[in-house]
């Protein structure tokens, strides 16, 4: 398999909160007649894998990629146990908000077992018309008192909301209690689970997981603070590493070299050289996602217009 810049074929996912905003920012065309939650733009997952879109190895499997291409993909950060691909990345569009839940971590999983899978995520604001995120307890607020809130459909009054802009970004490490609020459309980073445990629905008759909900759940007060930010660097993970940069028009940036990255294109149009090909040049607008593999060899963002994109790095450690 060559090595050059992946593209991937985006899995659409209907939701009853979603919407069409895929469309109107970035031309997507979405299946007709739904309405779009979520798009998978790097997956390797039961529940969808990315298909290979461009180049000479167009049609490939996240999965066989990784299996296939080895350290050549992935550097020194390697696969999961399962051999998948180590990180999943989304754009979600809410129409309506989420239903507010909460994901397990290390030590939840290992008391519920096999149907569970770590997930650690954050959320990049690419459009926000007037949204809010719900994001973990409201201060005081004790474990039960939170489950009372669930049971009498209260759970609104005891978390934290927060009014969001566009290039807001937040940290949601497995564990906090979470939504995304109607009207906001968001680039999410996250280790690659869908488990998923709803604490309330809003009323809209979804099956609830009260009981995995309260196993999950930290209790204990945590700041908003994101580790590691600083400079263009938003976080830092022990399972990944993302960064907004930008380039102005007509200039070249510098990519990481040696190290499996993935750009999530927020605005403006750009293409990826590298060196070593005889068409090297991918080219790359709002809303696109590549994925460069460890291999690449010098990788260059080339802006044809102001352009800025979220850069994510796999942990090596």
């Amino acid at each position: 398999m060559e090595i050059y810049p992946y593209k991937f074929e985006p899995i659409y996912k209907e939701k009853i909160w979603g919407g069409r905003s895929l469309e109107r920012l970035f031309a997507r065309a979405l299946p007709e007649g739904k309405r779009i939650g979520e798009s998978w733009e790097l997956a390797d997952l039961a529940e969808g894998t990315s298909v290979l879109s461009n180049g000479p190895s167009a049609g490939a499997t996240l999965t066989d990629m990784t299996a296939g291409l080895g350290s050549d993909l992935l550097g020194a950060a390697g696969a999961l146990e399962n051999g998948r691909f180590p990180l999943l990345l989304k754009l979600l569009d809410a129409n309506d908000r989420l239903s507010l839940q909460v994901h397990p971590d290390a030590a939840a999983v290992e008391q519920i077992g096999p149907e569970a899978a770590l997930k650690t995520e954050c959320w990049y604001v690419v459009e926000s018309r007037g949204g809010a995120i719900y994001k973990g307890l409201a201060p005081g607020v004790t474990r039960e008192q939170f489950r009372s809130a669930i049971e009498s459909d209260a759970a609104e009054g005891v978390v934290r909301r927060i009014e969001c802009a566009e290039g807001d970004f937040h940290y949601l490490p497995a564990g906090t209690v979470h939504a995304l609020g109607a009207g906001l459309l968001v680039a999410e980073v996250q280790t690659p689970s869908d488990t998923t445990y709803r604490v309330t629905d809003w009323g809209r008759g979804r099956e609830i997981h009260v009981e995995r909900s309260m196993q999950c759940i930290h209790f204990e007060v945590a700041g908003d603070g994101a580790p590691g930010a600083g400079g263009q660097t938003l976080l830092v993970t022990e399972f990944f590493t993302v960064s907004r940069r930008q380039g102005p028009g007509g200039q070249t940036v510098e990519l990481p070299e040696g190290r499996c990255a993935a750009l999530m294109m927020l605005a403006g149009r750009a293409e990826v050289r590298h060196a070593g090909a005889a068409d090297p040049a991918v080219p790359l607008a709002a809303g696109d996602t590549v994925l460069l593999p460890a291999a690449l060899a010098g990788p260059q963002l080339a802006a044809r217009e102001e352009c800025s994109w979220l850069e994510v790095l796999l942990s090596e450690e």
